[in-house]
């Protein structure tokens, strides 16, 4: 249902004669960020691997779209007119999308691409136009969600790569880059047999049949990179071109797999994130080395604190409970630490003698599996243990104090080191979780409200005089998930680039 505007509102109590009701409003939770703290993990990982997200991990969906503008290009100039309309061209890359993912659907219906839920009633139409209400009803409901160019998938990485820039003139408008050139004629020539169908050779509303889609599937198939579009996607990624920090993390990513004999990205990311691995990269790779471990430790806190978040929720389902009585059953489900009094010693005994933060990390994610288990306050402990514990790195400026930088959690646990474990712990749970989780929640609903956008009931637990309390309404959700760290995507463009191929490795 639409909100009224203020002039409608304000029409509305004028006519009133008597109080009224306001309809009941049903809450929509939300909130992938409860505590606030997972922009300081982008910004660590723009230091290593720039330019690409953990969506955009195929070739084949760069040329084509950037073939697609080229396309559209071309066929603007056919048509002779001095000016076209920006969105003419868009409305014909939206429709090569589509019809790409819609083919690739129909070869494969687990095919990895964006919309492959939204176009769910596309693979089994018998055709479709791509005109009318309802193809502009689709274009606006893809274009910043699942659209191979939104921005949460191929969109940003397309410009950084270099497979299209922006008109010098025409800001909405691409063009597909001169070193992108020889991988657009290689697709070109694959699909050659299909240009003059009105789909890829006019503007404005043109049909397409199921049949023909299918058809055209295997010459562009997701699997199906020519040499042309490899050498230009592995110039981008690690070319003399691509920022110096991106190539030094793909060294780093080969040294670590022809040490490990294979690309799995679990033991790859082991590797490359230092101590308790035992390799070693050359010293030219030593910084980028500690800057990947820098992701890592962070990623281990931010999980360690959302994980418990959220024991913190479910240890708030059925009644509420103060912030002592939550202490209280922390540490008295982590029954090997709490003899320890002080909280120094607390954590230098939670800290596990043989794992990284890519293994503790592991080990959250399997307590969360089955969060009523005895290993997740446990994990917890270890995670932020561990974190206090390594040493001293350079601070960022992207590293607000309100978004809980390590330098912050390092500075506010040394001061607390000789108190008692139970008020460190309860410094964490108020401070680092609770009051977190309100200060982040507030500010961004009022955010949204000031902007007239989403309207999510991000707060999740409120202090009533009973204690700390789940929100009407609330359930628990699901547990928090490390947040990718490109590494999949640099290995699975790497590889279909061949890049790994003279390292005989094991896939």
């Amino acid at each position: 249902m639409a909100r009224p505007a203020l002039t409608e509102l304000t029409a509305s109590a004028a006519a009133a004669d008597d109080p009224g009701f306001t309809p009941a409003s049903v809450p929509r939770f939300g909130g992938v960020d409860p505590l606030g703290l997972r922009q300081i993990n982008f910004d660590l990982m723009d230091q290593v691997i720039p330019g690409l997200n953990n969506v955009a991990r195929h070739i084949r969906p760069f040329v084509v779209v950037a073939w697609a503008w080229r396309r559209a290009s071309q066929l603007a100039q056919r048509q002779g007119s001095k000016t076209i309309a920006a969105d003419r061209l868009q409305e014909f890359v939206d429709r090569i999308e589509v019809i790409y993912v819609w083919s690739q659907l129909l070869r494969d219906r687990d095919a990895d691409l964006p919309g492959s839920q939204v176009l769910a009633n596309l693979v089994q139409a018998e055709k479709w136009t791509f005109g009318g209400s309802a193809w502009q009803q689709r274009r606006n409901v893809r274009r910043y969600s699942t659209a191979l160019s939104a921005p949460v998938n191929y969109g940003p990485a397309l410009k950084m790569l270099g497979w299209v820039q922006r008109h010098p003139h025409y800001p909405d408008i691409l063009m597909a880059t001169p070193a992108a050139g020889p991988a657009l004629d290689a697709l070109e020539q694959r699909i050659g047999d299909r240009l003059s169908h009105p789909a890829f050779s006019k503007f404005g509303s043109v049909t397409v049949t199921r049949d023909e889609a299918r058809a055209w599937a295997k010459a562009w198939a997701l699997d199906g990179v020519t040499k042309a579009e490899a050498q230009a996607m592995a110039e981008m990624l690690y070319g003399l071109k691509a920022p110096a920090c991106r190539q030094l993390a793909g060294e780093l990513i080969f040294a670590a797999a022809k040490h490990s004999s294979n690309t799995d990205v679990e033991q790859v990311r082991s590797l490359m994130a230092g101590p308790p691995s035992k390799f070693t990269p050359t010293s030219h790779l030593v910084d980028t080395r500690d800057a990947w471990r820098r992701i890592q430790v962070r990623q281990l806190l931010r999980l360690s604190l959302e994980a418990l978040f959220f024991w913190i929720l479910l240890s708030l389902e059925g009644q509420p409970k103060g912030t002592n009585e939550l202490v209280d059953l922390f540490l008295g489900q982590i029954p090997a630490l709490p003899k320890q009094a002080v909280a120094r010693k607390w954590l230098a005994s939670a800290i596990p003698g043989s794992m990284g933060p890519t293994q503790l990390i592991k080990r959250i994610e399997k307590a969360l599996e089955t969060p009523t288990g005895p290993d997740l306050a446990p994990s917890i402990a270890a995670g932020i243990a561990f974190c206090l514990a390594e040493p001293p790195q350079p601070v960022n400026d992207f590293e607000r104090p309100d978004r809980l930088p390590l330098v912050r959690a390092r500075r506010e646990a040394a001061a607390r080191e000789k108190s008692p474990t139970k008020d460190f712990v309860r410094h964490i749970l108020e401070s680092w979780v609770l009051a977190q989780h309100v200060y982040w929640s507030v500010g961004r609903g009022l955010a949204d409200a000031r902007a007239q956008g989403k309207t999510l009931l991000r707060l999740k637990v409120i202090l009533d005089e009973n204690g700390w309390t789940l929100a009407p309404g609330l359930s628990r959700g699901s547990p928090p998930e490390p947040t990718p760290d490109r590494l999949r995507t640099m290995i699975s463009l790497a590889t279909e680039s061949g890049l790994f191929n003279q390292l005989h490795l094991k896939n």
